[in-house]
């Protein structure tokens, strides 16, 4: 066997990167069906403006995880669909504050939704106790490669 050969089926790595790619497809996929014209990876920025309006793209950056060259495509998207507007930061105009806009709000309901029932979905027959231990596990090593930074 080569020394290259690693078994990716039980892979930590591996197995969360599928497991996204499958959430992922299945949320584009059911947003497409509900007519809604975004992306799971433009949610992701609606859903952190959801929960706080007017932050900054350096603090959506450090949130999602997005290089700022990423950040910046998907927010020019949400821009262009008439979703979000950058506006200067009062106190710094070097600095971007990000925020909803009217548009938005109807798609808040509808997405939400969509995304229980993908959750709900994915996490059937799966005891609670392991589903805590799951996030634990993950969390800790979020944490562990943040601090490797």
């Amino acid at each position: 066997m080569s020394a290259l050969y690693h078994d990716f089926s039980h892979s930590l790595g591996h197995l969360t990167g599928k497991t996204h790619r499958l959430l992922v497809g299945k949320f584009n996929r059911s947003l497409a069906e509900a007519g809604l014209e975004i992306t799971a990876e433009q949610w992701v920025i609606l859903g952190q403006l959801w929960n706080e309006d007017g932050l900054t793209q350096e603090a959506l950056c450090r949130v999602t995880c997005l290089e700022k060259s990423s950040l910046s495509r998907l927010l020019d998207g949400l821009e262009g669909k008439g979703l979000i507007e950058r506006r200067k930061d009062e106190r710094d105009a070097r600095c971007n504050r990000i925020f909803l806009v009217e548009n938005a709000e109807p798609l808040r309901d509808k997405s939400l939704d969509i995304v229980n029932e993908i959750i709900q979905m994915a996490q059937r027959g799966i005891p609670q106790d392991k589903l805590d231990l799951c996030r634990g596990v993950l969390l800790a090593m979020q944490k562990n490669l943040l601090s490797a930074e």
